[in-house]
């Protein structure tokens, strides 16, 4: 087997592993039994386990990330992008939760680190995409945003609660939620 591909196979195993468990319930032990490589062979590529968690969820992030960019980049309807930037970003935490819980507790802490640091750095390219759609959309005369800031991280807080508040609702039934409230808010039309 190639080196690359031994990596990648870790990578995805740690992956699949960390979605159903803890960090501290995954073995490396289990990681290499699943990727069927010795131990030895994850910390070729490993330092540690944590070194092994943050490189899976840098991948997984980086490729949302790299969607995201690509969504705020085109030139169509500001509230269709919106819906399909928030759209990526419920299905790919409903997909991997430990992303989510992971995305709940750095905020939370503000952690120290070149891991912690990569992963606040990871959010704001996530942010800024969101920011990004909103402005094109009030040039657009689309939308009404007065503080892009703000309302950028009011829009990632409906997606957290949603994740948390929500079990049981389908991808799409999220996604309309928080597009409704976003867009139209709660109040009952006259």
């Amino acid at each position: 087997m190639a080196k690359i591909d031994r990596k990648k196979l870790i990578l995805e195993e740690a992956a699949r592993l960390f979605s159903a468990k803890r960090f501290d319930e995954v073995l490396m032990d289990d990681i290499a039994h699943q990727a069927g490589v010795g131990k030895g062979t994850i910390y070729t590529y490993f330092a540690d386990k944590e070194e092994l968690y943050f490189a899976v969820v840098f991948e997984g992030i980086r490729r949302l990330n790299e969607q995201l960019q690509r969504k705020a980049n085109r030139q169509q309807n500001p509230e269709d992008e919106l819906r399909r930037m928030v759209h990526a970003i419920v299905s790919f935490f409903n997909q991997n939760r430990f992303f989510f819980r992971l995305m709940s507790h750095e905020d939370g802490e503000g952690g120290k680190g070149k891991n912690r640091k990569r992963w606040r750095e990871e959010r704001r390219i996530q942010l800024a995409a969101i920011e990004t759609v909103l402005q094109n959309g009030a040039e657009q005369g689309v939308f009404s945003v007065e503080y892009p800031q703000v309302e950028t991280a009011i829009l990632r807080d409906m997606v957290r609660s949603v994740m948390i508040h929500a079990r049981g609702m389908s991808v799409e039934a999220m996604v309309d939620t928080i597009m409704r409230i976003f867009l139209r808010g709660v109040r009952k039309k006259p």
